[in-house]
């Protein structure tokens, strides 16, 4: 039992009465997840804020609004934003216009802090603990945790409405948006809770899902690209968004959608949680056959076994957005040459437009490389699992030295990145070859690896706080990725001073392919992630280990 337990524990008998354990396991809960909660919150909202930025910006009259109706309609368009509704309003503009950051952000999110909480402290061997201290049943813990997590969902939504309120949109449409993105998110809590009770470990669990999640918003880009198919977006949570019109018709009723799921999969995976054993899932696994040796001759080739499907998750999510991308390529440039405002708006937000195909790849390969970053803290978080699960300790009081431990998983986070990157360039160059959009290999190679000095700082981040202080390493680090991207973003467009601009290392990246790597920034950048990565081992050699 830890002092923080204890000394709860000694409060509430001093008191007369016993802690209540089912308030225990709720308040156990609740700070598992309210760090990351909050970090997805603050960041969606920003999210939404920048694209009533943008719309003002770039849309300030009724006339160039009109040009945003007939986009909205073009078959390309539709497959990655959706059908759009109201989008000549600032609320249905960013709605459509955000609405594939909002599903893959929250649901990565979802999906993610379920199988942690509801599949890997099973595997870790926390819940078993806890249900012994309470007697408490493993339906009621689930069921407990669940609701914590869909409240956390609800946060995120609720802060979601606000921002769009905040940025002048209709109230009514505010909060159908708002709660439209905690019952999307939601739904994949309820999802990954089913699939942490089928399968045995969080690694697999969360692997199925992020399949599951891909699938659904490919469903989705079939279902928009011709409305005889659209039937099909009521399959897929990801199509839920083009039903509900906020803006225009505001239909409420779409939302018994997802509330249905959530109930059907969340009651499914209660009832899954009392037919089979603690620590085992109802999909067994083999326990005949060749021994699986690979990555256990040492701490590199370890965490990077134990990560590889949640690699493998992040993969599928970035070769489907690669090649999304580069499906968009031939329409880029006609969409352009209609759209003055938005030219002038590429412009304020630093993208050249003498080569606009070209402008549009470095653009992405800086979304790409937000994402990367963004992994990169995750990647860190899990091993703050490892620590938190008392599995270091096992490793470390062997004759195995903790910077070769934390040194182990800083490459294998090292060696994932440069896996990611490949495989969103591969996915992009192939698309951007199959529609002969006049992007080259060599292109979209360059524009993603010149985004890698830049994604480098952030994970020597992410290593440092977790060297300093490991509870906030998603939260911190994720953010500081966030708030990088945007300061880069808007940063000239709201004319702020140069060294609040020069914080942002994406900042310091050119417009590659359209102008060179500059190669003193990749140098200064990567010395600065070396330096910031080399402190977090220090700190971590002289710290205590934390757990739970």
């Amino acid at each position: 039992m830890t002092t923080a337990h204890a000394t709860a524990t000694h409060r509430h008998l001093r008191a007369g009465h016993a802690p209540n354990p089912m308030g225990a396991v709720a308040l156990l809960t609740t700070r598992l997840v309210v760090r990351g909660a909050v970090a997805i919150a603050l960041g969606l909202g920003g999210l939404i804020v920048l694209e009533g930025l943008s719309f003002r910006t770039a849309y300030p009259d009724a006339e160039s609004r009109r040009a945003l109706l007939f986009w909205a309609e073009d078959p390309g368009v539709r497959i990655i934003s959706g059908t759009g509704s109201a989008v000549d309003t600032v609320g249905g503009f960013a709605l459509w216009d955000a609405g594939l950051y909002l599903t893959l952000i929250s649901a990565a999110w979802a999906l993610t802090v379920a199988t942690r909480v509801l599949r890997g402290d099973e595997d870790s061997g926390r819940a078993d603990a806890v249900q012994a201290v309470g007697a408490l049943r493993a339906r009621s813990v689930l069921a407990v945790q669940a609701s914590v997590l869909l409240i956390a969902c609800l946060l995120v939504g609720a802060a979601v409405g606000i921002a769009f309120t905040a940025i002048g949109a209709e109230p009514e449409g505010s909060a159908l948006a708002g709660l439209t993105v905690a019952a999307y998110a939601g739904t994949l809590v309820a999802v990954g809770a089913v699939c942490s009770q089928v399968f045995g470990t969080r690694r697999l669990a969360l692997s199925v899902a992020g399949g599951l999640m891909v699938a659904w918003i490919l469903l989705r880009m079939a279902a928009n690209s011709a409305d005889r198919r659209a039937w099909l977006g009521w399959l897929t949570p990801a199509g839920w968004f083009d039903r509900i019109e906020a803006f225009d018709a505001d239909r409420w009723e779409v939302l018994l959608v997802p509330l249905a799921a959530i109930l059907v999969l969340g009651g499914a995976a209660v009832l899954l949680r009392g037919v089979r054993d603690s620590g085992a899932g109802l999909v067994r696994a083999r326990t005949t056959g060749r021994t699986r040796r690979w990555g256990l001759g040492g701490a590199t080739s370890f965490a990077w076994r134990t990560n590889s499907g949640v690699l493998a998750a992040w993969a599928a999510g970035l070769a489907a957005v690669g090649i999304v991308m580069g499906w968009m390529l031939p329409i880029v440039e006609d969409f352009l040459l209609e759209d003055q405002g938005f030219v002038e708006l590429l412009t304020a937000f630093g993208m050249s437009v003498d080569e606009v195909t070209l402008g549009f790849v470095a653009m992405i390969a800086k979304i790409i490389g937000l994402v990367l970053a963004v992994y990169a803290a995750f990647r860190m978080g899990a091993t703050r699992a490892e620590e938190a699960s008392t599995r270091a300790d096992f490793l470390l009081t062997r004759p195995l030295s903790r910077w070769r431990w934390l040194g182990g998983h800083v490459l294998a986070m090292a060696g994932a990145i440069l896996v990611l990157a490949s495989v969103a360039a591969t996915a992009l160059a192939l698309s951007a070859l199959a529609t002969d959009s006049g992007v080259t290999t060599a292109d979209v190679a360059s524009a993603l690896i010149n985004v890698l000095p830049a994604v480098a700082v952030f994970a020597g981040l992410a290593v440092l706080v977790f060297g300093v202080a490991p509870r906030a390493t998603v939260p911190v680090a994720a953010g500081a990725a966030v708030v990088a991207y945007v300061i880069e973003l808007v940063g000239e467009l709201l004319e702020w001073p140069e060294w609040v601009q020069d914080v942002s290392p994406f900042h310091h990246l050119e417009q590659v392919p359209v102008d060179p790597i500059d190669p003193w920034s990749a140098i200064v950048m990567t010395a600065v992630a070396a330096i910031l990565c080399s402190a977090g081992i220090v700190a971590f050699e002289r710290r205590d280990i934390v757990e739970a």
